[in-house]
């Protein structure tokens, strides 16, 4: 069975819930602060806040590398990743609350401040849960449609060494 799947399959289904559970109320969106909180924490620096925004037993799930899950776990993972040379932009597209969980759809760009140029952007995902009155995130997906170019150098094969025998 192809496991892969499975997680995209789960929030899909969490995400017709959302809908359908919204369709019987007015209409609930996720509060701007907290769309805009990693990438504020992010632009500042701010290697404990952007942890902060996450559950204890979160998971940040990419594309081609594997699952971050834990506090600790994510508070490594910013270590690496926040760095003054890039800023870090999200455009939320939609989000849909019901009850004490919410769903956030939107996409992401990470630019080089010193070169002044975008060297990656993309899509995500965020499940979004209501613990002791705040929103944490729960899960975040990113899918990466535009990474930098990796260089590759090909040097032809120098003439071969002499053997003596």
């Amino acid at each position: 069975m192809n496991t892969s799947i499975l997680p995209a399959a789960g929030l899909l289904s969490l995400s017709a819930l959302l809908v359908l559970g919204g369709c019987a109320r007015t209409d609930i969106t996720l509060p701007a602060s907290v769309t805009t909180a990693l990438e504020s924490a992010f632009n500042r620096g701010d290697i404990q806040a952007c942890a902060d925004l996450y559950a204890d037993d979160a998971e940040i799930i990419a594309e081609d590398a594997p699952a971050v899950r834990g506090r600790a776990a994510i508070e490594r993972f910013f270590n690496e990743q926040v760095a003054r040379e890039i800023s870090f932009d999200t455009e939320s597209a939609l989000s849909i609350v019901s009850g004490d969980v919410a769903i956030e759809q939107g996409t992401y760009r990470v630019r080089n401040v010193a070169r002044g140029v975008d060297v990656e952007y993309g899509d995500y995902l965020n499940v979004w849960r209501k613990t002791n009155g705040q929103w944490k995130a729960y899960r975040s997906m990113y899918n990466v449609t535009m990474s930098p170019n990796t260089a590759v150098s090909v040097i032809s094969d120098p003439e071969p060494e002499e053997r003596v025998l």
